[in-house]
């Protein structure tokens, strides 16, 4: 009998306002769920802790994956905020960070998305573009989309070979919703998809001892009208389970 990976979803807060309660809630977007249970996984909420706490979620885990949210720091590649930067969240990044080192370490597959890719890269060295539209010279597409979430609104191009273009192809549209980017690539990774004006949409690994890979867009907004960005999901658990028969 198949056992279903557990897959930690790195997760946020939000503050419940109401006059009656005043409580802050720890949540994932539940498009994450919804695309880890279709690809026969459990999804497990993984709170914004202390750092301390993170070797010991994800040695309970099999995979992790990174979700979006809020801006990541600037502070934590050496630069001070751009006066578009939006709304940012120390403490999970501190978290975040310290679950990346953690999953690197013990050789748990990631998946990132969005902010989850920004953070991952940013937490082995690299750097990002605070406000592309201020500071990116060749922009020419809209990143920043109006339109439903489930309407891709650019496409991309993704280099053969990759493990993305197993899933993708090597060309696909994708939907859009941030405001920064990749600017300098840690050197653990790859640039594996580019957005028509250049924009690095997709990341993975360098070293075959880790499984990493990393979008720009949100596929998990696109799932229930696209099979093929649920195959973003469906190999994301096939890695999680490769990855768990090597370790036996």
């Amino acid at each position: 009998m198949q056992t279903y990976p557990l897959i930690g979803i790195a997760g946020n807060h939000r503050q419940d306002n109401t006059e009656e309660d005043r409580y802050i809630l720890s949540y994932a977007p539940n498009g994450f769920v919804r695309g880890l249970e279709k690809a026969k996984a459990i999804p497990v909420i993984i709170p914004i802790s202390t750092p301390e706490f993170a070797k010991e979620f994800i040695s309970r885990l099999d995979g992790l994956l990174l979700a979006g949210g809020q801006d990541v720091s600037p502070l934590l590649y050496g630069e001070e905020p751009h006066l578009n930067l939006a709304r940012t969240y120390p403490a999970r990044d501190a978290f975040e960070i310290e679950l990346i080192k953690e999953a690197y370490r013990q050789h748990k597959p990631i998946f990132a998305v969005c902010r989850g890719l920004q953070i991952l890269n940013v937490a082995l060295g690299g750097t990002l573009y605070q406000d592309i539209e201020s500071q990116y010279d060749n922009i020419s597409v809209k990143h920043t989309q109006k339109t439903m979430p489930s309407q891709p609104t650019h496409t991309i191009q993704i280099a053969s070979g990759s493990e993305l273009s197993r899933v993708l192809g090597t060309t696909t549209p994708v939907n859009s919703y941030h405001h920064q980017a990749v600017k300098q690539l840690a050197s653990d990774f790859v640039p594996v998809a580019w957005s028509t004006d250049g924009l690095i949409e997709a990341f993975e690994s360098k070293s075959e001892d880790q499984s990493v890979v990393a979008v720009q867009w949100h596929p998990e907004l696109l799932i229930e009208d696209s099979n093929v960005m649920q195959g973003l999901f469906d190999n994301f658990v096939e890695r999680v389970n490769r990855s768990k028969q090597n370790a036996k």
